[in-house]
């Protein structure tokens, strides 16, 4: 059977469940009643010990930090990754400006927001033929011995100077990205060449800092070929760029998958970070970033909700939303040809550097996945959607019970769920979709569903306990079914 056949009758078999949900579930959920919202937090009170934001690009002088400190210290994320910027820093050979990135790791540490590094990229004072301004994306490693040992130079006075401020250092960008690896092809062993000479530096100063990779996507050969290489004994983090469209599809997977090329070389200490990853406020049409709709608030929004959920779930050490602010012009990769890019911003540039409604939902999710949230396991079933004796595609079930992952709260079961459709398609919300729940000897007493996008609370009139079964309301982000007692500390009730 050809592809394009066999895309025709998935598309159709997923089109026919859609339906028969919109033709059948018409009903209000009726056992809801609002009862409170969640407070959400700063960046400063949040105890969100794992969800940050990336504050990259800076060395291109993307956008002016001093109209954004204060606005994204409102989202509660508590980590930023900064890239570090040689060619900004070094504009005289031996000589250091770090006037620029003081500013950024202090004014973000005095909001509560704790810095990491990404550290790069190249330096025109000691490279040639460079295809961008900056040097961004090209390597040292090719450019002579004087250039590989500036870099040297470099990477040590940086440790030094921010002792005491940071102490993780991710070592380049998305090394396996040809825009980022220039002049030469990608290459996993050259990679983790210039992972020992900068860690060597750097730990010279530091000698406990944390060291991190960063490669774009998950890709497992290079990922593979990385670790063959040695990388584990440099290594104390190692960060995936993922930035599907829709996050869940095959990423627990992905996730098992790279787990296990640590284990199998030895490098099972360290931890598997998402460092960058993203969806625009707004995508041209002729943008890299591939969609059918142009996007807005609620799709960002909503996409870094799961994006938390799914990361932290899945046990990773940090997971951090692209980006803080929108690019302006001055944005370049290397490489002959620029991309035309997206708004990726939390928060818009220039003029009006206006927060978008994900600084708003970030701050509940900072205080729903704190550091009293864990993962945990529990059998949790949605649907089936339509009696078992009917004929009818059970392909929304199958999706529907794919995007149920579950965490404890303050010692309650807090399970987050939600159908897994494209944000693009803008769905609205499935009503009344039995639930059956079974965590054990821990019951839910007094359920709630929390809706960390508005930030409302709804009492449930069902007890979901030796299981006990309900009908929920499913949207196309994750909410949150738990007891009451498990939000008290982060909640204003009404009664």
């Amino acid at each position: 059977m050809k592809i394009h056949q066999l895309t025709a009758i998935a598309l159709a078999a997923a089109l026919s469940a859609n339906a028969q949900i919109c033709e059948t579930l018409t009903e209000r959920t009726t056992n809801l009643k609002e009862i409170g919202r969640i407070k959400g937090v700063n960046s400063e009170e949040s105890r969100a010990n794992r969800l940050g934001v990336g504050f990259e690009c800076l060395d291109r002088k993307v956008f002016d930090p001093e109209k954004v400190y204060d606005k994204i210290a409102k989202s509660g994320l508590k980590f930023a990754r900064c890239q570090t910027g040689w060619a900004r820093t070094e504009t005289q050979k031996g000589k250091y400006d770090f006037a620029w990135l003081d500013s950024v790791v202090d004014n973000l540490r005095a909001r509560g927001i704790q810095p990491w590094f990404n550290v790069g990229y190249g330096n025109p004072l000691y490279m040639d033929n460079l295809t961008n301004p900056t040097g961004v994306g090209h390597v040292p490693l090719y450019y002579g011995e004087e250039c590989l040992q500036a870099w040297k130079n470099y990477v040590r006075v940086l440790a030094r100077h921010f002792k005491g401020r940071v102490d993780q250092f991710e070592i380049w960008n998305e090394s396996n990205h040809l825009p980022f690896w220039q002049p030469e092809k990608p290459d996993a062993k050259e990679y983790a060449k210039l992972l020992k000479i900068s860690a060597d530096e750097i730990r010279k100063e530091i000698p406990a800092a944390k060291i991190g990779a960063a490669m774009a996507g998950s890709p497992p050969a290079y990922f593979r070929e990385l670790f063959a290489a040695g990388a584990g004994e440099i290594l104390d983090f190692v960060s995936i760029h993922p930035y599907d469209n829709v996050p869940e599809i095959a990423y627990d997977q992905r996730v098992r998958g790279a787990l296990s090329i640590l284990r199998e070389f030895g490098a099972g200490h360290v931890k598997l970070r998402q460092g960058e990853a993203g969806f625009p406020f707004r995508i041209p049409a002729d943008c890299w970033k591939k969609s059918w709709h142009p996007s807005d608030e609620d799709i960002q929004a909503k996409w870094m909700l799961r994006r938390f959920v799914i990361d932290l779930h899945n046990g990773l050490d940090m997971s951090s939303i692209f980006m803080v602010c929108d690019f302006n012009p001055n944005y370049k990769v290397g490489g002959k040809k620029q991309p035309v890019e997206a708004q990726w911003g939390l928060i818009e540039n220039a003029p009006n550097y206006r927060p978008r409604k994900a600084v708003e939902v970030a701050s509940r999710i900072c205080a729903l996945l704190d550091d009293k949230t864990e993962p945990a396991e529990c059998a949790f079933r949605l649907g089936p959607q339509i009696p078992e004796g009917v004929r009818v595609s059970r392909l929304a079930d199958v999706a529907l019970n794919a995007a149920t992952k579950c965490f404890a709260r303050n010692g309650y079961p807090m399970v987050a769920y939600y159908m897994p459709e494209d944000l693009q398609f803008k769905s609205r919300v499935i009503e009344n979709v039995p639930a059956t729940f079974v965590w054990g000897k821990a019951a839910i007493e007094n359920p709630v569903i929390v809706d960390p996008f508005d930030g409302r609370i709804y009492a449930v009139t069902s007890k979901f306990y030796g299981g006990g079964a309900g009908a929920l309301p499913v949207a196309d982000y994750p909410l949150m079914l738990t007891d009451r007692a498990a939000i008290a500390d982060i909640a204003e009730f009404l009664e």
